[in-house]
């Protein structure tokens, strides 16, 4: 590849990256009823048909937005001081982790609120936003493999069903620390109570 195509190219993916920021900004302001194709090419200071050159459809646009979410949440994780020790320590991390995320970055629990009931109605969306949810739902699951495997958890339970029960009620924390934030420690307190409880061995 040329020097000159090389430059475009970067030129090309930093436009995205822009577009896709300002997509996710005004979907976090006005929602998906309210956003418009037109209101993001507005905002970057180009025509349309400049943006269809990136993103050919609103649906590639929403696709990619779900895309920079998953990316951010990634990129936003703290990192631990020190390795879980085990399973349950990282389910505890996963939990209290999601406090300081929605504090920090509102805009895209806000989004992803959006999606969700878009997603009700709208199978395009549906499909962009199942691959996201699946993607945390392996995550869950490969921690409760672990604790299974270390001794931590019970062998009765069944993996993927308590991931998905446990990403139900993370997204239940996380509308905590949206709406009520000084609430949202103590509510992570007692999840991760009922978390070890459901999930552990007993101790006697």
């Amino acid at each position: 590849m040329t020097e000159k195509k090389t430059k475009l190219r970067a030129t090309s993916q930093a436009r995205r990256k822009d577009l896709v920021q300002i997509a996710h900004h005004l979907i976090a302001k006005k929602g998906l009823e309210g956003f418009r194709t037109r209101d993001v090419a507005d905002a970057a200071g180009i025509d349309t048909g400049t943006l269809h050159y990136h993103f050919p459809s609103k649906e590639a646009l929403v696709q990619a937005v779900v895309e920079h979410q998953v990316t951010e949440f990634r990129a936003i994780r703290p990192e631990p001081s020190a390795p879980p020790e085990n399973a349950l320590e990282e389910l505890r991390n996963e939990i209290f982790d999601l406090v300081p995320r929605v504090r920090e970055s509102p805009e895209q629990l806000l989004v992803m609120l959006d999606l969700k009931v878009r997603a009700s109605r709208d199978p395009a969306v549906a499909e962009i936003l199942g691959r996201a949810e699946q993607e945390w739902i392996n995550l869950l699951t490969g921690i409760i493999n672990r604790g299974i495997a270390q001794g931590v958890f019970r062998a009765d339970i069944r993996p993927e069903i308590e991931a998905i029960l446990l990403r139900a009620q993370l997204i239940g924390l996380s509308t905590v620390g949206l709406t009520a934030p000084k609430q949202a420690e103590a509510v992570a307190a007692a999840l991760f109570a009922q978390v070890r409880a459901w999930l552990s061995k007993s101790q006697s």
